[in-house]
Parts: structure tokens; C-alpha cells; sequence
């Protein structure tokens, strides 16, 4: 089901209220291979990034409060 003009707004609304993106640079055979090694694992870059930091700050997801948006 597609998502509607006023969903997407609510959704980035509360993303910009309550999300921050991190990043850092990397070279970019480097970003490949690790986007591979996570492909193999059966997951992405983003969810394993994202597991390392909250297990680096002692959280992990059923920690983080609903996200009420459609993503």
C-alpha cells in the first residue's frame, strides 16, 4: 500500500523531532565490502551499525521507545 502525502509528513516530522542520523567516511571498496558482509549475514549496513552503537551504550531495540510512524 503506498504511503500518502500526509503519513510521509508526520513521519518526517517526527523523525527530525526525535532521530539523528550518524556517519562516518569510509573508503569506498571498504563501504562495499562491508555492505557484502552484512548481505551475507542476512541484514544491511544500517541494522548492524545500529546494533554496535546501542550495544557500545549498554541499550538494544526493545529499550527504544515506538516509533509511531509508518517506515
Amino acid at each position: 500500500m503506498a504511503v500518502s502525502a500526509s503519513q510521509k509528513k508526520s513521519r518526517d516530522k517526527w523523525d527530525a523531532a526525535n532521530m539523528a542520523v550518524l556517519g562516518c567516511k569510509v573508503k569506498k571498496d571498504q563501504a562495499e565490502r562491508f555492505k557484502q558482509h552484512a548481505a551475507k549475514q542476512g541484514t544491511t549496513a544500517n541494522n548492524l551499525l545500529k546494533g554496535f552503537v546501542l550495544s557500545s551504550i549498554g541499550e538494544n531495540e526493545a529499550d527504544e521507545p515506538a516509533n509511531n510512524s509508518t517506515q
